[in-house]
């Protein structure tokens, strides 16, 4: 397993958000990754703590899983790690059982930010959530504020201890997103990639334009050592 052979952000179980609707979908998404040369597959469906108990999303992703599985739809099935998306929110740190959230096998969270102006809140309450779950925070397609975070707001993000930024690979279909990824690859920050696919036409899996942007890039050793990649 490596950084180019890896979706640390997608939608492909079934019919547990506005991902993939059905198992048919799911296969089609994943057919698509796998064409693209992905291989390891980290499946995160959105979880909104104002909407849903950890407890229940839990259960409801174990079930979307299972059906997917059952389907025997590959050989070899390519590797699918569960954890989820988490709606960054106040006191979401103080929430029971937020730390199960998490791949497991990564040790990580992914959280994502609101799509708002940027308030110094947000930072305080990632940096609490790390420290309470004692999990390493992924932080959500940061490329995806472009268009409402100033300079100064990235630069508050960028100071969280010890987060792992993700980008989507449609950062490289706009001019803003490249340039704000630029620095984060000439300065050596922990970076990972996902499609953050949901289904397979309008949010279709792009994994390849990473690959085809990034074939000159030596991955980030600091990633590369904490996933023992």
């Amino acid at each position: 397993m490596n950084l180019f052979d890896t979706d640390f952000h997608c939608h492909i179980l079934p019919g547990i958000d506005d991902g993939a609707s059905n198992t048919d979908e799911s296969i089609k998404l994943i057919r698509m990754q796998m064409e693209q040369g992905v291989r390891n597959i980290v499946a995160t469906p959105h979880f909104r703590l104002h909407e849903m108990s950890v407890e229940k999303f839990l259960m409801r992703r174990e079930a979307a899983y299972k059906k997917l599985i059952a389907c025997h739809a590959f050989n070899p099935m390519p590797k699918i790690m569960l954890a989820a998306e988490i709606a960054l929110e106040r006191n979401l740190c103080y929430a029971d059982g937020i730390e199960l959230l998490a791949n497991q096998e990564m040790n990580t969270l992914l959280l994502e930010i609101p799509y708002e102006g940027y308030r110094k809140w947000m930072s305080e309450e990632i940096e609490e959530i790390a420290y309470r779950t004692k999990k390493q925070i992924i932080i959500a397609h940061l490329d995806r504020y472009v268009d409402i975070f100033s300079s100064a707001d990235y630069n508050d993000i960028l100071n969280i201890p010890d987060a792992i930024f993700q980008f989507n690979t449609s950062v490289f279909t706009r001019w803003k997103s490249k340039k704000l990824l630029k620095p984060f690859i000439s300065d050596d920050y922990p970076i990972v990639f996902g499609t953050d696919c949901h289904n397979s036409k309008s949010r279709k899996p792009n994994f390849d334009l990473m690959l085809k942007n990034l074939k000159k890039y030596e991955p980030n050793y600091n990633v590369m050592k904490l996933f023992e990649l």
